[in-house]
């Protein structure tokens, strides 16, 4: 569990239980406790589930080029696969065996994330570190722009303004308006200077990662157990699968 876990108390937890809550800089083995900094030595930042996913993508092209007598259709422009291969095969800098550009990015955006770093921080981390790496390097300049990185293969998400008091969403027919058209509240914080919103839904889109999902044979199969190898019983619940929700979203 990340030490930085909040315990959350609307999902039937007692509030009135016995919690023994551990320091956020401390995580405990059974034989005491380790500051993170020491574990940090070990953390491969899911490398390893990095490394997998583009040693498939590997495995999917190759298997194309072989295939290119049968199938000469190229690989669709801009489509996940194409791009992903495309970042596989970038450079962090010229003679850098180690590191991709998006293997290196990627795990700087999870240090971020579990270290709590603010954006500003972020991007003048960047900036020094492109400053400091030889020249040519291909790292980003701001934490925008590594946003934009992951964005392309499928890991971003939509930002979309939303009503304060939760009325409407700010998109399609009230993508252009400043107020809520239900309760009449601005849309920003303050609308005499800079325009920024007072809520933001944050979208994870489920097709591009249903595309990324099944690109990787493995993934593939596994996300299908439930049709293909699951043997259904009668009268018995033995997979949400079973389920008449699960049925029902299947029809």
């Amino acid at each position: 569990m990340d030490s930085s876990y909040t315990r959350w108390i609307h999902h039937g937890e007692s509030l009135h239980a016995d919690i023994i809550e551990h320091p956020i800089d401390e995580q405990d083995n059974g034989e005491g406790s380790i500051p993170m900094e020491a574990m940090a030595e070990d953390d491969n930042y899911g490398a390893d589930h990095l490394h997998g996913l583009l040693g498939e993508l590997h495995s999917v092209v190759e298997a194309r080029a072989e295939n290119q007598d049968s199938d000469p259709k190229p690989l669709e422009k801009n489509s996940f696969l194409e791009i992903a291969m495309r970042e596989a095969k970038r450079l962090l800098y010229p003679s850098c065996s180690k590191f991709s550009r998006f293997s290196f990015v990627v795990r700087l955006l999870h240090m971020k994330c579990l270290y709590r770093i603010c954006n500003s921080a972020f991007t003048a981390i960047l900036k020094l570190l492109s400053e400091a790496f030889p020249e040519h390097n291909s790292l980003p300049k701001s934490y925008a722009e590594a946003k934009g990185i992951l964005k392309e293969l499928g890991l971003g998400y939509d930002s979309i303004h939303v009503c304060f008091n939760n009325c409407v969403s700010f998109r399609k027919k009230y993508a252009s308006l400043d107020n809520c058209p239900v309760c009449c509240l601005s849309r920003w914080k303050d609308p005499e200077k800079k325009k920024i919103p007072q809520k933001v839904l944050r979208h994870f889109p489920l097709a591009p990662r249903l595309k990324r999902m099944f690109v990787m044979k493995e993934a593939s199969e596994e996300v299908q157990w439930h049709l293909l190898k699951q043997q259904p019983s009668e009268k018995k619940l033995r997979h949400p699968a079973d389920g008449e929700a699960w049925k029902d979203f299947d029809k």
